[in-house]
Protein backbone atom coordinates (compact mmCIF):
# COMPACT_ATOMS: atom_id res chain seq x y z
CA UNK A 1 0.00 0.00 0.00
CA UNK A 2 1.25 3.41 -0.88
CA UNK A 3 1.43 5.73 2.10
CA UNK A 4 2.02 9.43 1.89
CA UNK A 5 4.61 10.97 4.20
CA UNK A 6 2.83 12.39 7.18
CA UNK A 7 3.56 14.24 10.36
CA UNK A 8 3.17 12.42 13.63
CA UNK A 9 3.06 13.71 17.18
CA UNK A 10 5.55 11.45 18.92
CA UNK A 11 6.14 11.80 22.62
CA UNK A 12 9.78 12.63 23.16
CA UNK A 13 11.83 9.95 24.89
CA UNK A 14 12.44 10.67 28.58
CA UNK A 15 15.78 11.62 30.01
CA UNK A 16 17.84 8.45 30.01
CA UNK A 17 19.22 6.96 33.17
CA UNK A 18 21.01 4.38 31.08
CA UNK A 19 21.22 3.25 27.50
CA UNK A 20 19.51 -0.02 28.24
CA UNK A 21 16.56 1.59 29.99
CA UNK A 22 16.16 4.01 27.12
CA UNK A 23 16.03 1.23 24.58
CA UNK A 24 13.63 -0.85 26.64
CA UNK A 25 11.26 2.10 26.99
CA UNK A 26 11.46 3.56 23.51
CA UNK A 27 11.76 0.43 21.39
CA UNK A 28 11.36 -3.34 21.68
CA UNK A 29 14.84 -4.25 20.69
CA UNK A 30 15.68 -6.33 23.73
CA UNK A 31 12.64 -8.54 23.79
CA UNK A 32 11.93 -8.48 20.11
CA UNK A 33 8.57 -7.34 18.78
CA UNK A 34 6.76 -5.61 14.96
CA UNK A 35 4.42 -0.25 6.88
CA UNK A 36 3.16 -3.43 2.19
CA UNK A 37 11.52 -15.17 -1.85
CA UNK A 38 11.43 -18.01 -0.23
CA UNK A 39 9.43 -21.20 -0.73
CA UNK A 40 5.70 -20.57 -0.81
CA UNK A 41 3.92 -22.18 2.12
CA UNK A 42 0.38 -22.77 3.31
CA UNK A 43 -1.38 -22.39 -0.02
CA UNK A 44 -5.05 -21.45 0.35
CA UNK A 45 -7.61 -23.92 -0.94
CA UNK A 46 -11.12 -23.37 -2.34
CA UNK A 47 -10.12 -20.76 -4.94
CA UNK A 48 -12.58 -18.09 -5.98
CA UNK A 49 -12.53 -15.98 -9.08
CA UNK A 50 -10.37 -12.90 -8.67
CA UNK A 51 -11.74 -9.65 -10.04
CA UNK A 52 -8.69 -7.52 -9.14
CA UNK A 53 -4.99 -8.25 -9.22
CA UNK A 54 -3.89 -5.19 -7.24
CA UNK A 55 -5.63 -2.40 -5.34
CA UNK A 56 -4.52 0.28 -2.91
CA UNK A 57 -5.82 3.28 -1.00
CA UNK A 58 -3.72 6.32 -0.17
CA UNK A 59 -4.96 8.97 2.21
CA UNK A 60 -4.01 12.40 0.86
CA UNK A 61 -2.91 15.43 2.89
CA UNK A 62 -6.24 17.24 2.45
CA UNK A 63 -8.69 15.98 5.10
CA UNK A 64 -11.26 13.57 3.71
CA UNK A 65 -9.30 13.00 0.48
CA UNK A 66 -8.08 9.65 -0.88
CA UNK A 67 -6.49 8.21 -3.98
CA UNK A 68 -7.78 4.75 -4.97
CA UNK A 69 -5.96 2.77 -7.64
CA UNK A 70 -6.51 -0.70 -9.03
CA UNK A 71 -5.69 -3.22 -11.72
CA UNK A 72 -8.46 -5.59 -12.71
CA UNK A 73 -8.04 -9.19 -13.72
CA UNK A 74 -8.01 -10.19 -17.38
CA UNK A 75 -11.46 -9.75 -18.91
CA UNK A 76 -12.62 -6.98 -16.60
CA UNK A 77 -14.00 -4.07 -18.60
CA UNK A 78 -15.27 -1.54 -16.07
CA UNK A 79 -14.75 -0.73 -12.41
CA UNK A 80 -17.05 1.13 -10.04
CA UNK A 81 -15.93 2.48 -6.67
CA UNK A 82 -18.23 2.84 -3.66
CA UNK A 83 -17.40 4.40 -0.29
CA UNK A 84 -18.63 3.46 3.17
CA UNK A 85 -17.66 3.68 6.82
CA UNK A 86 -18.28 0.04 7.69
CA UNK A 87 -16.05 -2.91 6.92
CA UNK A 88 -18.74 -4.65 4.86
CA UNK A 89 -18.75 -4.14 1.06
CA UNK A 90 -20.96 -1.33 -0.22
CA UNK A 91 -22.24 -2.14 -3.71
CA UNK A 92 -25.46 -0.14 -4.02
CA UNK A 93 -26.27 3.50 -4.63
CA UNK A 94 -24.24 5.92 -6.71
CA UNK A 95 -20.55 5.10 -7.14
CA UNK A 96 -18.10 7.79 -6.13
CA UNK A 97 -15.92 6.95 -9.13
CA UNK A 98 -15.86 4.78 -12.22
CA UNK A 99 -13.04 3.64 -14.44
CA UNK A 100 -11.70 1.02 -16.78
CA UNK A 101 -10.08 -2.31 -15.95
CA UNK A 102 -7.08 -0.47 -14.50
CA UNK A 103 -7.03 3.07 -13.25
CA UNK A 104 -7.15 5.43 -10.30
CA UNK A 105 -9.43 8.05 -8.84
CA UNK A 106 -9.10 10.84 -6.29
CA UNK A 107 -12.03 11.21 -3.92
CA UNK A 108 -12.52 14.36 -1.83
CA UNK A 109 -15.04 15.71 0.63
CA UNK A 110 -15.42 12.62 2.84
CA UNK A 111 -15.86 13.15 6.57
CA UNK A 112 -12.30 13.35 7.89
CA UNK A 113 -13.17 11.91 11.30
CA UNK A 114 -14.49 8.60 9.92
CA UNK A 115 -12.55 5.58 8.80
CA UNK A 116 -13.44 5.04 5.15
CA UNK A 117 -13.45 1.81 3.19
CA UNK A 118 -13.80 1.51 -0.57
CA UNK A 119 -15.53 -1.29 -2.45
CA UNK A 120 -14.24 -1.98 -5.96
CA UNK A 121 -16.83 -3.64 -8.15
CA UNK A 122 -15.88 -5.03 -11.56
CA UNK A 123 -18.30 -6.01 -14.30
CA UNK A 124 -17.37 -9.62 -13.60
CA UNK A 125 -15.92 -11.45 -10.63
CA UNK A 126 -16.28 -10.60 -6.95
CA UNK A 127 -15.97 -7.11 -5.40
CA UNK A 128 -13.19 -6.33 -2.94
CA UNK A 129 -13.10 -4.03 0.08
CA UNK A 130 -9.95 -1.99 0.74
CA UNK A 131 -8.92 0.96 2.87
CA UNK A 132 -5.93 2.80 4.24
CA UNK A 133 -4.19 0.36 6.60
CA UNK A 134 -2.66 3.19 8.61
CA UNK A 135 -4.86 4.29 11.51
CA UNK A 136 -2.64 7.37 11.89
CA UNK A 137 -2.58 7.29 15.66
CA UNK A 138 -0.17 9.95 16.88
CA UNK A 139 0.66 8.03 20.06
CA UNK A 140 0.81 4.54 18.51
CA UNK A 141 2.43 5.14 15.11
CA UNK A 142 2.76 1.44 14.18
CA UNK A 143 -0.94 0.69 14.72
CA UNK A 144 -2.26 -0.66 11.38
CA UNK A 145 -4.74 -2.97 9.71
CA UNK A 146 -3.38 -6.36 8.67
CA UNK A 147 -5.97 -6.69 5.89
CA UNK A 148 -5.94 -5.64 2.26
CA UNK A 149 -3.45 -8.20 0.89
CA UNK A 150 -4.29 -10.58 -1.96
CA UNK A 151 -3.94 -14.30 -1.40
CA UNK A 152 -2.55 -16.71 -3.96
CA UNK A 153 -6.05 -17.84 -5.00
CA UNK A 154 -7.30 -14.30 -5.63
CA UNK A 155 -9.14 -13.74 -2.37
CA UNK A 156 -8.24 -10.78 -0.17
CA UNK A 157 -7.49 -10.55 3.53
CA UNK A 158 -10.47 -8.81 5.09
CA UNK A 159 -9.99 -5.35 6.54
CA UNK A 160 -11.33 -4.09 9.85
CA UNK A 161 -10.90 -7.39 11.69
CA UNK A 162 -7.25 -7.73 12.61
CA UNK A 163 -4.82 -5.06 13.77
CA UNK A 164 -1.15 -5.00 14.76
CA UNK A 165 0.40 -2.29 16.90
CA UNK A 166 3.26 -0.97 18.94
CA UNK A 167 2.90 -0.07 22.62
CA UNK A 168 -0.51 1.10 23.83
CA UNK A 169 0.49 2.68 27.12
CA UNK A 170 1.04 6.05 25.45
CA UNK A 171 -2.41 6.38 23.87
CA UNK A 172 -3.82 9.87 24.31
CA UNK A 173 -7.55 10.41 24.74
CA UNK A 174 -8.36 10.80 21.04
CA UNK A 175 -6.28 7.79 19.99
CA UNK A 176 -7.81 5.66 22.73
CA UNK A 177 -11.26 6.65 21.47
CA UNK A 178 -10.24 5.72 17.93
CA UNK A 179 -9.06 2.29 19.08
CA UNK A 180 -12.24 1.76 21.09
CA UNK A 181 -14.32 2.67 18.03
CA UNK A 182 -12.74 -0.25 16.17
CA UNK A 183 -14.38 -2.64 18.60
CA UNK A 184 -11.16 -4.56 19.25
CA UNK A 185 -11.50 -7.19 21.97
CA UNK A 186 -9.36 -8.81 23.22
CA UNK A 187 -6.20 -6.72 23.22
CA UNK A 188 -3.39 -9.28 22.98
CA UNK A 189 -0.14 -8.26 24.68
CA UNK A 190 2.98 -10.16 23.57
CA UNK A 191 5.36 -8.34 25.94
CA UNK A 192 7.30 -9.49 28.98
CA UNK A 193 6.15 -9.01 32.56
CA UNK A 194 8.70 -6.25 33.11
CA UNK A 195 7.46 -4.35 30.04
CA UNK A 196 3.84 -4.70 31.13
CA UNK A 197 4.66 -3.56 34.65
CA UNK A 198 6.61 -0.54 33.47
CA UNK A 199 4.23 0.50 30.68
CA UNK A 200 0.78 -1.06 31.19
CA UNK A 201 -1.66 -0.87 28.30
CA UNK A 202 -4.13 1.97 28.37
CA UNK A 203 -7.47 0.34 27.53
CA UNK A 204 -11.02 1.62 27.25
CA UNK A 205 -13.75 0.19 29.52
CA UNK A 206 -14.81 -3.25 28.34
CA UNK A 207 -11.58 -4.07 26.53
CA UNK A 208 -10.29 -7.47 27.66
CA UNK A 209 -6.51 -7.89 27.94
CA UNK A 210 -4.99 -11.24 26.94
CA UNK A 211 -1.37 -11.77 28.00
CA UNK A 212 0.70 -14.02 25.72
CA UNK A 213 4.31 -13.54 26.76
CA UNK A 214 6.48 -14.64 23.86
CA UNK A 215 9.71 -14.39 25.86
CA UNK A 216 8.59 -15.87 29.18
CA UNK A 217 11.07 -18.76 28.93
CA UNK A 218 14.03 -16.71 27.72
CA UNK A 219 17.00 -16.05 29.98
CA UNK A 220 18.81 -13.89 27.41
CA UNK A 221 18.21 -10.65 25.56
CA UNK A 222 14.83 -11.82 24.26
CA UNK A 223 13.64 -11.96 27.85
CA UNK A 224 15.12 -8.57 28.71
CA UNK A 225 18.61 -9.36 30.04
CA UNK A 226 19.79 -5.74 30.04
CA UNK A 227 23.46 -6.48 30.59
CA UNK A 228 23.69 -8.87 27.67
CA UNK A 229 21.67 -6.54 25.45
CA UNK A 230 23.75 -3.52 26.38
CA UNK A 231 26.96 -5.41 25.67
CA UNK A 232 25.66 -6.59 22.29
CA UNK A 233 24.55 -3.11 21.25
CA UNK A 234 27.70 -1.38 22.50
CA UNK A 235 29.86 -3.82 20.52
CA UNK A 236 27.86 -3.27 17.33
CA UNK A 237 26.22 -6.69 17.42
CA UNK A 238 22.61 -5.51 17.48
CA UNK A 239 21.79 -7.16 14.17
CA UNK A 240 23.10 -10.51 15.36
CA UNK A 241 21.03 -10.11 18.53
CA UNK A 242 17.82 -9.65 16.55
CA UNK A 243 18.61 -12.52 14.20
CA UNK A 244 18.96 -14.75 17.26
CA UNK A 245 15.73 -13.33 18.69
CA UNK A 246 13.83 -14.18 15.51
CA UNK A 247 15.11 -17.74 15.69
CA UNK A 248 13.82 -17.85 19.26
CA UNK A 249 10.36 -16.78 18.09
CA UNK A 250 10.21 -20.15 16.34
CA UNK A 251 12.01 -22.44 18.78
CA UNK A 252 11.41 -21.05 22.28
CA UNK A 253 8.68 -22.96 24.14
CA UNK A 254 6.98 -19.81 25.45
CA UNK A 255 7.02 -18.31 21.96
CA UNK A 256 5.40 -21.39 20.47
CA UNK A 257 2.79 -21.37 23.21
CA UNK A 258 2.09 -17.64 22.75
CA UNK A 259 1.79 -17.75 18.97
CA UNK A 260 -0.29 -20.91 19.11
CA UNK A 261 -2.66 -19.27 21.60
CA UNK A 262 -2.83 -16.16 19.42
CA UNK A 263 -3.87 -18.20 16.39
CA UNK A 264 -6.40 -20.15 18.42
CA UNK A 265 -7.94 -16.88 19.61
CA UNK A 266 -8.10 -15.56 16.06
CA UNK A 267 -9.72 -18.80 14.86
CA UNK A 268 -12.73 -18.20 17.13
CA UNK A 269 -15.28 -17.34 14.49
CA UNK A 270 -17.55 -15.70 17.07
CA UNK A 271 -14.92 -13.17 18.11
CA UNK A 272 -14.88 -9.68 16.66
CA UNK A 273 -11.93 -7.43 15.73
CA UNK A 274 -8.66 -8.14 17.56
CA UNK A 275 -5.42 -6.21 18.07
CA UNK A 276 -2.10 -7.78 19.07
CA UNK A 277 0.99 -5.82 19.97
CA UNK A 278 4.37 -5.64 21.68
CA UNK A 279 6.48 -2.52 22.29
CA UNK A 280 7.40 -1.24 18.84
CA UNK A 281 5.19 -3.70 16.96
CA UNK A 282 8.01 -4.83 14.73
CA UNK A 283 9.67 -8.06 15.91
CA UNK A 284 7.37 -10.21 18.07
CA UNK A 285 4.39 -8.63 16.35
CA UNK A 286 6.18 -8.85 13.02
CA UNK A 287 6.61 -12.62 13.27
CA UNK A 288 2.99 -13.03 14.41
CA UNK A 289 1.85 -11.14 11.31
CA UNK A 290 4.13 -13.14 9.03
CA UNK A 291 2.65 -16.37 10.37
CA UNK A 292 -0.93 -15.15 10.01
CA UNK A 293 -0.49 -13.83 6.46
CA UNK A 294 1.34 -16.96 5.36
CA UNK A 295 -1.47 -19.17 6.67
CA UNK A 296 -3.89 -16.99 4.71
CA UNK A 297 -1.93 -17.58 1.51
CA UNK A 298 -0.34 -14.15 1.09
CA UNK A 299 2.85 -14.40 -0.98
CA UNK A 300 6.19 -14.40 0.74
CA UNK A 301 7.10 -11.16 -1.06
CA UNK A 302 4.04 -9.42 0.40
CA UNK A 303 4.75 -10.84 3.84
CA UNK A 304 8.23 -9.32 3.75
CA UNK A 305 6.89 -6.02 2.38
CA UNK A 306 4.44 -5.72 5.27
CA UNK A 307 7.21 -6.55 7.72
CA UNK A 308 9.55 -3.89 6.33
CA UNK A 309 6.89 -1.16 6.56
CA UNK A 310 7.60 -0.85 10.28
CA UNK A 311 10.67 1.17 9.31
CA UNK A 312 8.46 3.86 7.77
CA UNK A 313 5.86 3.84 10.52
CA UNK A 314 8.47 4.07 13.28
CA UNK A 315 10.83 6.55 11.61
CA UNK A 316 9.89 9.56 13.76
CA UNK A 317 9.79 7.53 16.98
CA UNK A 318 13.20 6.03 16.24
CA UNK A 319 14.69 9.42 15.42
CA UNK A 320 13.48 10.71 18.80
CA UNK A 321 15.09 7.73 20.53
CA UNK A 322 18.44 8.29 18.82
CA UNK A 323 18.35 12.00 19.68
CA UNK A 324 17.62 11.19 23.31
CA UNK A 325 20.48 8.69 23.49
CA UNK A 326 22.86 11.25 22.00
CA UNK A 327 21.71 13.91 24.45
CA UNK A 328 22.15 11.53 27.37
CA UNK A 329 25.85 11.17 26.69
CA UNK A 330 25.57 7.37 26.78
CA UNK A 331 28.89 5.79 25.73
CA UNK A 332 27.68 4.21 22.50
CA UNK A 333 28.10 4.84 18.82
CA UNK A 334 24.68 6.11 17.63
CA UNK A 335 25.06 4.11 14.42
CA UNK A 336 24.85 0.94 16.54
CA UNK A 337 21.24 1.82 17.42
CA UNK A 338 19.89 1.60 13.88
CA UNK A 339 19.96 -2.24 13.63
CA UNK A 340 17.96 -2.64 16.82
CA UNK A 341 15.44 0.14 16.22
CA UNK A 342 14.54 -1.04 12.72
CA UNK A 343 13.73 -4.27 10.93
CA UNK A 344 15.76 -5.94 8.22
CA UNK A 345 14.71 -8.65 5.82
CA UNK A 346 17.36 -11.02 7.14
CA UNK A 347 15.77 -10.81 10.61
CA UNK A 348 12.50 -12.24 9.30
CA UNK A 349 14.33 -14.62 6.99
CA UNK A 350 16.13 -16.10 9.99
CA UNK A 351 12.76 -17.04 11.50
CA UNK A 352 11.59 -18.70 8.28
CA UNK A 353 14.95 -20.51 8.04
CA UNK A 354 14.49 -21.76 11.60
CA UNK A 355 11.06 -23.08 10.63
CA UNK A 356 12.57 -25.05 7.76
CA UNK A 357 15.51 -26.28 9.83
CA UNK A 358 13.45 -27.43 12.80
CA UNK A 359 10.16 -28.53 11.22
CA UNK A 360 10.92 -29.08 7.55
CA UNK A 361 7.99 -26.98 6.33
CA UNK A 362 5.79 -24.11 7.38
CA UNK A 363 2.74 -26.37 7.53
CA UNK A 364 4.55 -28.67 9.98
CA UNK A 365 5.54 -25.68 12.13
CA UNK A 366 1.94 -24.52 12.37
CA UNK A 367 0.65 -28.02 13.08
CA UNK A 368 3.38 -29.45 15.31
CA UNK A 369 5.11 -26.37 16.69
CA UNK A 370 2.06 -24.20 17.34
CA UNK A 371 -0.53 -26.95 17.80
CA UNK A 372 -2.99 -25.54 15.28
CA UNK A 373 -5.38 -28.05 13.75
CA UNK A 374 -6.66 -28.25 10.20
CA UNK A 375 -10.09 -27.18 11.47
CA UNK A 376 -8.57 -24.07 13.06
CA UNK A 377 -6.68 -23.24 9.86
CA UNK A 378 -9.92 -23.58 7.91
CA UNK A 379 -11.63 -21.30 10.43
CA UNK A 380 -8.90 -18.67 10.06
CA UNK A 381 -9.35 -18.69 6.30
CA UNK A 382 -13.13 -18.50 6.50
CA UNK A 383 -12.96 -15.59 8.89
CA UNK A 384 -10.19 -13.50 7.41
CA UNK A 385 -10.41 -14.15 3.66
CA UNK A 386 -13.07 -12.69 1.40
CA UNK A 387 -15.41 -15.14 -0.28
Amino acid sequence: MSIMPRERSVRAAPTLASLTLALLIAAPLLSGCARTDGPQAAAVTSPTRASFETAMVERLPDPGSYRISWRGAYGVGQTRVFAGTGNAPTTSGTPIATGARSGSAIVTGLAPTDRWYFTLVADQGRPILIGDRDLRLATAPNFRDVGGYRSTDGRWVRMGLLYRSDQLDRLNASDLAAVAALGVNPVIDLRTASERGREPDRLAPGMRPLILDVAADSSGTLGGDMRKAQAAIASGKGAEMLIDANRDFVSLASARAAYGALLAELANEQAGPIVYHCTAGKDRTGWATAVILTILGVTRDQVFADYMLSNSYLAAKNAATISAVKASGAPINPSFLEPVLTVRSDYLQSAFDEVDRTYGSFDAYVRDGLGISDDQIAALRRKYLSE
